[in-house]
């Protein structure tokens, strides 16, 4: 063993029986803070030649809402690095200066419900740039952007409900959120439609006349190679697919996702509940369609509704030329 490893481990045991020995003599001190409240304290560290904390250290309180503070001190106050821990869980770790975090993490698991937030700080609020994630009651939240007294002022949540997969996106503008996207509706994305061209014409196939009273439209779409007809109900939100068409996709592989969440329809027929799933790809003409948001009715008839629609940038309804225009 050389000379500079004995001096390495001499540097280590006194490190360590310093500590211990500042341990052995805690300062005990009452600090007056600006509420008037008293508490008092146990501080373990180095301090400077007016006696205040100043250097590495650690601070306890007793009977208080903070557990203790550790970390690199001037001045009595935290400045550097350094964290800060309350009896209730929550953890603030990161830079500090003059006292207050400015930059770091925030932690807390209380019942399992774990809740975090790296970024930016003006004391124990979340201020400035940061995300912020929560994971409770089968959800996970994620807000990303920018921070004003811990709630987001400008920037995007995301909500993911990890039962069913169902997902749901807003965005904040100066404190006010508002839904741009859900995976349990279907919306227009230009992502989401394959095709040459930038408008498909889809012939519509009569059912019945005006004279029997009868006159219906169908369109003929397929799903995993196997097509059928919907008929088109302009008047319906929803897009469904009845048992007996969901019976011969199953049969023929369909790929989808369930979504675990059902939902109520409402119809000539009365009220029927249904499954929500999101169907990979559905074909339409020349167009081949992507996550396709369609409700499992136990009912034969299959709706093709605005739900379907809405995924596209826009539909004109010639009835008389018994055709759909669809646009990209």
């Amino acid at each position: 063993m050389n000379n500079s490893t004995l001096y390495f481990l001499f540097s280590i045991c006194f490190s360590i029986l310093q500590t211990q020995a500042q341990c052995d003599q805690p300062i005990l001190k009452t600090i007056l803070f600006t509420n008037g409240t008293e508490v008092e304290t146990s501080y373990c560290g180095t301090v400077n030649d007016r006696g205040q904390r100043d250097g590495q250290g650690r601070l306890e309180y007793i009977n208080h809402d903070i557990s203790y503070k550790e970390g690199i001190w001037k001045n009595d106050q935290l400045n550097g690095e350094g964290k800060t821990v309350f009896t209730n869980g929550h953890e603030y770790e990161g830079i500090y200066q003059n006292g207050q975090l400015i930059k770091g993490v925030f932690t807390s698991i209380v019942n399992g419900d774990l809740w975090t937030y790296n970024g930016e700080f003006n004391g124990n609020y979340f201020q400035g740039i940061g995300i912020e994630r929560r994971e409770v009651d089968n959800q996970i939240i994620i807000k990303e952007g920018d921070f004003f007294s811990d709630k987001l002022y400008q920037g995007t949540e995301t909500v993911l409900f990890t039962n069913s997969g169902i997902k749901i996106i807003s965005e904040y503008v100066k404190g006010i959120s508002t839904v741009v996207n859900r995976n349990d509706l279907n919306t227009y994305n230009a992502e989401d439609l394959v095709g040459d061209t930038e408008f498909i014409e889809v012939g519509l196939l009569q059912r019945g006349t005006v004279v029997d009273s009868r006159l219906a439209y169908d369109v003929e779409l397929e799903i995993n190679g196997v097509k059928g007809e919907w008929l088109l109900d302009s008047g319906a939100m929803g897009f469904t697919i009845g048992n007996i068409m969901f019976e011969r996709l199953i049969a023929n592989g369909v790929n989808y996702k369930d979504l675990n969440k059902t939902v109520k329809s409402f119809g000539i027929g009365g009220e029927a509940y249904g499954d929500l799933v999101v169907l990979e790809e559905v074909k339409i003409g020349d167009y081949i369609v992507k996550n396709v948001v369609a409700t499992v009715l136990d009912t034969p008839t299959s709706l093709l509704g605005t739900g379907f629609l809405l995924k596209f940038s826009n539909v004109i309804w010639n009835m008389k030329d018994k055709k759909l225009t669809l646009y990209k």
